[in-house]
């Protein structure tokens, strides 16, 4: 066994000790293809670098299925960083659509950092990086993990505009750049950090055809190096 960078976060003492003991068989390869064999089916790969000065409007578009969509939104030293208004959720979402019940969705975040205060009210807010998987346009029907500004996660399903949190609310890290990742199989979705398995859900009727979403919720500052996607063809 081997401890990866998730941990349990005890409610009443911040950041807990204990390790999430993770076997190396959680592995994206493994979660991607769970059966040993020497005919797995092909897959293909999709991946996007934030280089240059601009983002790569052939893979990426500016979308926002709730709130307003202004807010500051730069490509600068190998990242996307963005930052929305209160309320909203709006950031970049991929030109492409993709198809397929079985995939993996993966980015890695340079930086998740407080929002701006409400307008009256004092104090920074909480501030979070959302790795989503789209299903349709008005965000009804999504999958959704998060970072927030504190290091803490939280695990999201959206079916037909029910939202229900599916995480314990005790994992955490203080990884550096950590690779969020979502891990589709049929029905069961994963929910990764580097490559290790924080925790499994079972979601059914979501359609096969998705985009991915990068965003942060309301003026969360969230910031973004590469996106990966492997899909089956």
């Amino acid at each position: 066994m081997s401890n990866i960078a998730f941990r349990t976060r005890q409610a009443a003492a911040g950041f807990g000790a204990v390790l999430l003991m993770l076997s190396p068989s959680s592995s994206f390869a493994s979660l991607f293809h769970p059966q040993s064999s020497a005919a797995q089916p092909p897959t293909q790969e999709w991946h996007s670098k934030f280089s240059g000065d601009s983002i790569d409007s052939t893979k990426w578009e500016r979308f926002t299925f709730e709130g307003g969509s202004g807010g500051t939104f730069k490509v600068e030293n190998g990242e996307l960083r963005m930052r929305g208004v209160n309320g909203a959720r709006s950031g970049v979402r991929s030109k492409e659509k993709f198809s397929g019940d079985h995939f993996i969705v993966e980015a890695t975040l340079a930086k998740v950092g407080l929002g701006l205060p409400d307008v009256g009210q004092g104090g920074l807010a909480l501030g979070t990086a959302v790795l989503t998987v789209l299903f349709d346009d008005s965000g009804r029907n999504r999958i959704e993990w998060i970072l927030t500004s504190e290091g803490t996660f939280e695990a999201w399903t959206v079916v037909n505009g029910q939202a229900e949190r599916v995480d314990n609310r005790k994992l955490a890290t203080k990884t550096a750049n950590p690779v969020l990742g979502i891990v589709r199989r049929g029905d069961e979705f994963m929910f990764m950090l580097n490559g290790q398995m924080g925790l499994q859900r079972t979601v059914k009727n979501l359609p096969k055809s998705f985009w991915v979403m990068l965003y942060g919720f309301g003026s969360s500052e969230n910031n973004w190096s590469t996106v990966r996607v492997v899909t089956v063809k």
